[in-house]
């Protein structure tokens, strides 16, 4: 029993989340912003952000399996592969269109993240009681 609510803790945030994602990805249309220039630009930060937010509880998840440098590169190639499967999930959706431009914006935070605690990690600035959000 323990380990099956380990397993939950790890895991439940990022699979919920993707579960979000998957549902949002589903509506034929979306709110859109007053003016297409501020739609546009809000629709991309979202990307962004919902896709930051997966990597990190990818991230943490992936951490309790894998050690840190395995957990990163883990946590953004399932980001990555979830970004795409994204796209092509909407090209199904009426009213939604696939587009690759969104997907190297889905990906572009989490490679920024990858990028800054991979190179914290090779320095020696983590130390193990406050990696990636282990606990």
């Amino acid at each position: 029993m323990q380990t099956l609510l380990t397993w939950l803790w790890h895991w439940l945030p990022p699979l919920m989340w993707m579960a979000v994602i998957f549902y949002v990805s589903s509506q034929p249309t979306l709110p859109s912003a007053p003016g297409p220039l501020l739609d546009a630009f809000l629709k991309k930060l979202t990307h962004a952000v919902e896709y930051a937010l997966l990597f990190v509880l990818l991230l943490r998840a992936w951490r309790h399996h894998l050690s840190a440098d395995q957990a990163l590169r883990a946590a953004l190639l399932t980001t990555a592969l979830y970004a795409v499967s994204d796209e092509w999930h909407q090209a199904f959706v009426p009213g939604r269109k696939a587009n690759g431009y969104d997907v190297l914006i889905d990906v572009s935070v989490p490679l920024l993240l990858w990028w800054l605690w991979r190179g914290r990690l090779r320095r020696g600035l983590l130390r193990r009681g406050d990696e990636y959000l282990a606990e």
